[in-house]
């Protein structure tokens, strides 16, 4: 009896351990690149939110913001509002008519001499600057007033800020009558920058009518005031450096 014997089965071939290692290696590097690629996405999804949160929290403060201004900018137009209105309503139709009186005083008129270096535009400026004094006070208008005042000029900052205060709160002061006189010039002296110029001025009655809803207020004449200017000629125009009002 014969016995048949099958071929052995070919053997596979035996990976080498360079070519093993080598596809772990690939594979190793496949997962590796897709963990990053995953990761990359991640954050970069994760920061463009955080930059688009930054940017709508500062859009929002900034709306806020605007809105807080806008609200505190109406309360205070409104707050003002309110207070013109409830001063003309305690106007009576006497003190309007003053009021508007006053503000309709034309500004006075600038002497033709007053920029001449000269005595006599000297005393002219001086003039013209109690004119401007004046007419401050019943229209609210210092800007000319403030263009012959130098810095210094401690005088002329009060009238400013009390002319600017009074008008502010809607107040004013009535004409009065003032005249001048005597005026006198002095030689500037060695060592100093101004000229002297002694002035006498006669006031008349000054009625005032404050804006705080406090009464007005109406002061007695002022015969023979003594003012002496302290000014100077710069640029072209004399300017005023110092006031003093002299006590009886």
């Amino acid at each position: 009896m014969s016995t048949s014997l099958r071929p052995p089965a070919p053997a596979r071939p035996r990976q080498s351990a360079t070519t093993h290692s080598r596809r772990v290696r690939r594979r190793r590097h496949r997962a590796a690149a897709a963990l990053a690629a995953v990761c990359a996405l991640a954050l970069s999804t994760a920061a463009c939110s955080l930059k688009d949160a930054k940017a709508e929290a500062s859009a929002s403060a900034s709306a806020s913001a605007s809105a807080a201004i806008a609200r505190a900018e109406k309360g205070l137009a409104d707050a003002k509002a309110s207070a013109t209105a409830s001063r003309e309503a305690a106007l009576t139709p006497e003190l309007k008519t003053q009021r508007d009186t006053a503000l309709a005083e034309p500004a006075p008129a600038k002497p033709p001499q007053m920029n001449e270096e000269t005595s006599e535009g000297a005393v002219a400026s001086v003039y013209y600057f109690l004119d401007l004094y004046r007419y401050a006070f019943m229209t609210g208008d210092t800007t000319e007033l403030a263009a012959m005042s130098e810095n210094q000029c401690q005088f002329c900052q009060s009238a400013i800020d009390r002319t600017t205060k009074l008008h502010t709160t809607g107040g004013w002061i009535d004409k009065w009558e003032q005249s001048i006189v005597d005026a006198t010039y002095y030689e500037k002296l060695d060592g100093y920058n101004y000229n002297r110029i002694k002035i006498t001025i006669n006031y008349g009655q000054m009625t005032s009518h404050p804006g705080d809803g406090t009464p007005s207020k109406t002061s007695d004449t002022d015969d023979g005031r003594v003012l002496n200017f302290g000014i100077r000629y710069v640029n072209g125009r004399w300017s005023v450096g110092a006031v003093e009002v002299v006590e009886k």
